[in-house]
């Protein structure tokens, strides 16, 4: 499998993409979590809560996905024109790429990132305003949460309309939207509660252990739902895609979805590890090792959208 300059600028942009598609949702689905933990007056800030946790990783998401996905784009024009780098930007192979499937992935990429972009922008506005009660129905946090929802959802149908999955049945192009929009749910999840536990062992922005195992357990229950997404998506997926599973050792491409599988199920033994060993001594213990244990997952959840990001770019279905 040899790779052109052309093949490996389009799949780091695209790795980059990736990794702003999973961090746009996660911030938002963390700080939802926090507004569910118990506090002792309703009128009260969940303890533990860092309310800057949207604004310093909703807006670098967002940013990051607009950039990615446009420089994504100009290396795909590039890479047709085979002309050097002044060929990313010929006017009118850009118009007539922008009309197939890979323009409208990268539309449906943009919207989401924009939609995001936009749930940023009133976040920061509504933490301006000098209370809570005042704060108009448009600034509202049910409103920022819709946003991100909408975004996500751009986001998971644009590998609906990409490669060999949007010439499949309607029911597995849905079964895509669900498996991604899991995907960014979970592994955008681990920045955030990185930097909560950060913030806990350093005392900061009040957040006690108490408050922060409190998060963790409503997490590790969500969780059950998103995972269980995940894993049906993505065992109907492997399915439809690969009817004959005794290809899978003989090929590039099953090699490389091998490879993914077993990173996937290192991320899950690590989870498993959270709910039942690392949250039930938070108390006692501190959040230093679920630190580390959560860095050892970011660090695993990088390496397996890079590992999609080649599997989609040299040797599976276009994403």
């Amino acid at each position: 499998m040899n790779a052109t300059l052309w093949e490996i600028a389009i799949l780091l942009s695209k790795w980059l993409s990736y990794l702003a598609m999973v961090a746009t949702p996660g911030a938002v689905f963390v700080a939802w979590l926090c507004r569910q933990v118990p506090t002792g007056s309703p009128d009260a800030e969940p303890p533990g809560i860092d309310r800057r946790l949207l604004s310093h990783f909703l807006l670098p998401a967002a940013v990051l996905g607009i950039l990615a996905c446009s420089v994504f784009f100009l290396f795909q024009v590039g890479a047709i024109n085979q002309r050097g780098p002044g060929g990313m930007f010929d006017p009118v192979m850009s118009q007539i790429l922008a009309q197939t499937a890979l323009g409208d992935g990268v539309r449906w990429r943009l919207s989401g990132f924009f939609l995001a972009l936009v749930a940023t922008g009133l976040w920061y506005v509504s933490r301006s305003l000098p209370a809570a009660k005042a704060t108009p129905l448009i600034l509202s946090s049910q409103v920022i949460i819709t946003l991100t929802a909408a975004a996500l959802l751009c986001i998971a149908v644009s590998f609906a309309v990409l490669g060999h999955v949007s010439q499949l049945a309607t029911i597995s192009r849905l079964m895509l939207v669900l498996h991604i929009a899991a995907v960014c749910l979970w592994a955008g999840s681990f920045i955030p509660l990185y930097a909560l536990c950060s913030a806990q062992i350093q005392g900061r922005n009040g957040c006690d252990r108490q408050s922060l195992q409190s998060l963790l357990v409503l997490f590790s229950q969500a969780l059950w739902i998103v995972l269980s997404a995940l894993l049906v998506s993505g065992l109907w997926l492997i399915w439809q895609l690969n009817p004959d599973f005794s290809a899978l050792l003989a090929t590039s491409y099953g090699q490389v979805m091998l490879l993914k599988l077993a990173l996937v199920a290192g991320l899950l033994a690590l989870g498993a590890r959270h709910k039942f060993s690392l949250v039930p001594a938070l108390m006692l213990d501190g959040a230093s090792r679920l630190r580390r244990s959560i860095r050892l997952q970011m660090g695993l959840a990088a390496l397996i959208l890079l590992v999609t990001a080649v599997f989609t770019t040299m040797t599976g279905p276009a994403g």
